[in-house]
Formats: structure tokens, C-alpha cells, sequence
């Protein structure tokens, strides 16, 4: 039965909104920061950047998706194309190093902020461990509440549009009560190391791509475009916006998170490997609520991760792309529990084997290879499908194309070099140390892609 289309411009703003705001900025703000040169107008600058180039890459899905009348889906916008092997690829690599990172980096995340309410030394060793242990067990608690409570997603999903609002909230608050213009607001620090800037531009690259984990989810009108009113005017519209709210509330965020900052001991003003609240870290009133806050909503996170992602691999073992044990239904809360049992071993290994740096540039790293197979296949359902119907001017959709395979470029290389150049910046660790993670990766990506050649050729491995 076909869905009708009842959703106007800010009921889709909101829900888009929604999907874009939430625990990736809290993730991502400290490594940014590092990321540019620890100069808070690069850093401003890195977020405006950040923003204008997801842009190109949200219009040109929205052509296809509203071409076909149909809610978009990369995915099967590769099956369109024929692309049998490719959408097999596409769909599997979805799952192990987009879907299982965003995970993995939530209970990271999670576990860390716990640690820090009790006064645990992240540096130790034995903490460490322990960080990684509560993790794998946030997420087995979470996975199992899903899977056996009926309607828990429902219910959770209600309590997250309201909670992740308030760590950020606070945020401003504490800017009010305790920030200072003097700091890293002042002339001194705004000034510090631009001279860099002109030197190389690219110094912002990798930074920039690390903001993409903030911004992903900007793509949530593409989803559901047969709902819309009047999608061929209200889904870019939406997008626009969202990204310019957005844009303008990280900003805010940043400025008032910088307007909070001082040195530690050593004269660093943040931490990139630490959380956001130890940025405010004198304030202990402000750390514990903060951290409170930010813990429930990671938790609706995660479980808008398991409920959303899981339905991808039940829909790849629908279309054979998964085998068929993976697109089991539990009986009494009519949940695809080993899709989330699949999804959440993935995610345990880079819980264990990862920092969230590490996660989140495997996540860079994954998305821009997906974009430029998915452009690929958008250019060729217009070249070549009779039923793709055009929405853009030649001129306006080669101009795009071109800025996202541009951005998709940029963005490989900064994940390139947050993978690898970064931690030997950072560590000096030996050379094997830094590169066997993603040698890993590309491997099991070539497994995957030989394994569909197995496949769809019916090769049988005697």
C-alpha cells in the first residue's frame, strides 16, 4: 500500500532537525579544535566550511529522489542501475563501516562520559579497559532492550527529541553565567597561527572532515520524499534550512563552549581526546549535569541507530544481498533481532580495537567512497533510465555533480590523512601500528567485492 504524502515544510524541517542535531557534536567538537591548529576562528571557519560542502552531495540526491516519485535510497538507486556486484558492495559496506561506527562512537563516547562522573583517570590503563568494557555493554543493554521490549523504540525515540536539546542548552546557559571575551576569545588567540592559513589551505581539510559526522543526517527529506507535500519545493527548501540552522547553532555552540575554556596545567585549552565537558571542567555542578544529560542522549542515539540501521540489513536480506538468516523477525516485538545482533558485533569491534578519532575517520573514510559510487550511478540513471525525470538543467546538475565529486575528494583525503598522518603527529607510533587498521579495511572491502563476484557469477570454490 502505497504511503500518502501528508508531511509539510516544518513537519520535515523538524524531523530533519531532529536527525542532524544530537551527539556527533559533542563527539566531534575537541578534535576539531585540535584539527585547526587549536585557533578558534580556523575552528569557526572549519564548522561554515563544513557546512557548504555537504550542500552539492544533498542536491544531487534530492534530483533522483524526487525523479522516481519514490523515497531515495542509495542503495536501491544502485540496483537501478543493474549494478548488481556494486549494490551488493554498497550495502555491506554501509553496514560495516557507517552504520557499526556510528554505534561503536555513541557507547565510546557514552562509556568515556560515565568515567568522568566518577573521577576516573581516562590516561590509566586499567580505565581505559574499563572504558571499553561499559561500552560493550551499553550496547549489548541496549540491543537487548530493543530487541525483547515491545514498542521500546517508540517510546525512546519520543524521549530523545526532547533530551538532546538540553546538553546544548546548558552549554548556553554556562556561557552566560561563566564565559569570559578574554582567552581563547581574545585578539591574541583569534590571531594565533593564521599565518598558516595562508601558507596552506589545506591545513583545514582534515578538519572540515571532521565535521561531516555533525552534519551527516541533512539527507533525512531524501528518506521520505513520497510523504511530502509538495516535495520538488519543500525538500530542498528543508535542506537549506537545516543546514543553515544548524550551521548557525554549532557556531553559537562553539563560540559559547570557547568563551568557557582555560589552560590546564600544561597550557592546553582543550583536550582533543577529551569530552565536551572538560572544557568547563572547574564548574563540577555543570560537568555532572552535562555529562547526565549527554549520557541520555546518547542513549536515544544508539537506540535510533539499532531501530533505523537494523532495517537496512533486513531490507539486504530482502533483495538477497544478505543471507536470509539476518532478516529474522522476533515474533513478540516484531523486531529484526539478528540485524541487530549483526550490527552490534560489528560495532564491539571497533569498540575494542579503536579510539573514537579512529572511528570517526573510518567513518569519513566509508561515506566518501559510498558518495562517489553513488554519484556514478546517479549520472548514469540520467543518462540512461527513460523513467528518471530531470528536475535540474544540464548546467545546474554538472555544476553540482562536479562540487560533490569535488567535496568527496577532499573529504578521502582528509580521513586519509586523519587515519594515518594524525596519529603519527600525535604518538610517533611505529608505521605497522598506524596503517594495519586501514589496510584492514580496504581488504575486507575487497573480500566483500570478490565475495559478490562469487556470488552473482555463481563461482563455486572447489
Amino acid at each position: 500500500m502505497k504511503l500518502n504524502r501528508k508531511y509539510g515544510f516544518w513537519t520535515v524541517l523538524a524531523s530533519t532537525l531532529a536527525a542532524i542535531v544530537g551527539s556527533s557534536i559533542i563527539i566531534s567538537f575537541n578534535m576539531v579544535f585540535a584539527l585547526a591548529q587549536a585557533n578558534p576562528l580556523l575552528m569557526i571557519l572549519a564548522w561554515v566550511f563544513g557546512a557548504l560542502i555537504v550542500l552539492p552531495d544533498a542536491f544531487i540526491v534530492i534530483e533522483p529522489s524526487i525523479g522516481y516519485g519514490e523515497s531515495g535510497s542509495g542503495y536501491s538507486w544502485i540496483r537501478k542501475c543493474n549494478w548488481r556486484i556494486l549494490a551488493f558492495w554498497f550495502g555491506w559496506v554501509l553496514i560495516l563501516f557507517v552504520s557499526a561506527t556510528s554505534l561503536a562512537s555513541c557507547c565510546s563516547a557514552m562509556s568515556s562520559m560515565i568515567t568522568q562522573i566518577l573521577e576516573l583517570d581516562s590516561k590509566d590503563l586499567a580505565v581505559e579497559s574499563l572504558q571499553k568494557a561499559l561500552a560493550v555493554f551499553i550496547l549489548v543493554s541496549l540491543a537487548g532492550v530493543q530487541i525483547m521490549v515491545k514498542n521500546s523504540s517508540k517510546y525512546t525515540q519520543i524521549f530523545f527529541l526532547f533530551v538532546k536539546t538540553l546538553p546544548i542548552i546548558l552549554v548556553f546557559i554556562l556561557a552566560i553565567m561563566y564565559g569570559s571575551k578574554e582567552g581563547l576569545l581574545s585578539n591574541s588567540q583569534m590571531n594565533s597561527n593564521l599565518g598558516h592559513a595562508y601558507i596552506s589551505s589545506a591545513m583545514l581539510i582534515p578538519a572540515i572532515t571532521y565535521t561531516g559526522f555533525a552534519y551527516s543526517g541533512h539527507e533525512f527529506p531524501t528518506y521520505i520524499t513520497e510523504e511530502i507535500k509538495n516535495p520538488k519545493k519543500t525538500v530542498p527548501l528543508v535542506i537549506i534550512s537545516a543546514v543553515l540552522i544548524v550551521l548557525v547553532i554549532y557556531v553559537c555552540y562553539g563560540i559559547a563552549l570557547l568563551s568557557l575554556a582555560t589552560p590546564d596545567s600544561q597550557g592546553n585549552w582543550i583536550d582533543p581526546n577529551g569530552t565536551t565537558s572538560t572544557i568547563f571542567a572547574q564548574h563540577k555542578w555543570a560537568v555532572l549535569t552535562f555529562n547526565i544529560f549527554a549520557i541520555f542522549l546518547f542513549v536515544g542515539s544508539v537506540n535510533s541507530l539499532l531501530f533505523f540501521q537494523s532495517r537496512l540489513i533486513h531490507k539486504l536480506s530482502e533483495t538477497g544481498d544478505v543471507h536470509t538468516f539476518f532478516g529474522k523477525v522476533h515474533k513478540k516485538t516484531n523486531q529484526p533481532y539478528t540485524a541487530i545482533i549483526l550490527l552490534g558485533c560489528v560495532a564491539v569491534f571497533y569498540i575494542l580495537f579503536s579510539s573514537i578519532s579512529e572511528i570517526i575517520s573510518s567513518f569519513a573514510l566509508a561515506t566518501s567512497t559510498l558518495k562517489i559510487l553513488l554519484n556514478s550511478a546517479i549520472i548514469k540513471l540520467r543518462l540512461k533510465d527513460p523513467e528518471y525525470k530531470k528536475i535540474y538543467g544540464n548546467k545546474t546538475f554538472w555544476i553540482l555533480m562536479i562540487l560533490s565529486l569535488v567535496t568527496c575528494a577532499l573529504t578521502f583525503i582528509g580521513s586519509i590523512y586523519l587515519m594515518v598522518i594524525i596519529p603519527h603527529q600525535q604518538t610517533g607510533a611505529s608505521t605497522f601500528s598506524i596503517l594495519w587498521k586501514p589496510i584492514l579495511m580496504v581488504i575486507i572491502a575487497f573480500l566483500v567485492y570478490l565475495f559478490g563476484i562469487f556470488k552473482f557469477n555463481n563461482i563455486k570454490i572447489k
